[in-house]
């Protein structure tokens, strides 16, 4: 075999076990799957999900998953105001990635729903969005920080109605 000939072989050999590394690797874009199963201690900081359904303004779906959004509480379904809620989380988040931060220490309410802060894609808190009407009103019960609690009630100039 000539010296080029070795060359081109070799070369091709690289590019082809490259190409089956890189096929082997798990894309860094890839939606992370939530780990049912995970103590508190070890849930992941952050996880990006596609929401498949919306409960309420502060219940979520991301495939069998049922997320209860962490700090805010909104008016219930049944209500003019928990009607309108959910209208509105429908048309922000049904059928669109975000990102879901934990709280240290917290992870499943006492019903099994994973507890956690709503990051939008084009960016924001949903938490710190929702607040701002007069469904939604910070809450502490859940597990949500203080210091992010207490963030929402500056952002809360209306309260909370939902007649």
């Amino acid at each position: 075999m000539r010296t080029a000939e070795k060359v081109w072989s070799g070369i091709g050999a690289a590019v082809f076990g490259l190409v089956g590394v890189a096929a082997m690797t798990p894309s860094t874009t890839a939606t992370t799957e939530l780990a049912v199963s995970r103590p508190a201690a070890e849930a992941p900081a952050r996880s990006t999900v596609t929401i498949t359904g919306v409960v309420d303004g502060d219940t979520l779906l991301a495939g069998d998953e049922v997320i209860r959004v962490l700090g805010i509480d909104t008016c219930d379904v049944a209500t003019p105001g928990g009607a309108e809620a959910k209208r509105m989380a429908e048309s922000m988040l049904d059928g669109r990635q975000v990102s879901l931060r934990a709280e240290s220490g917290v992870d499943r309410d006492a019903t099994g729903r994973l507890l956690r802060y709503v990051d939008l894609a084009q960016g924001g808190d949903y938490g710190d969005f929702m607040v701002s009407y007069a469904h939604t009103r910070p809450d502490a019960s859940n597990g949500a920080g203080r210091q992010y609690v207490s963030s929402l009630r500056d952002d809360d100039s209306n309260g909370r109605t939902c007649g």
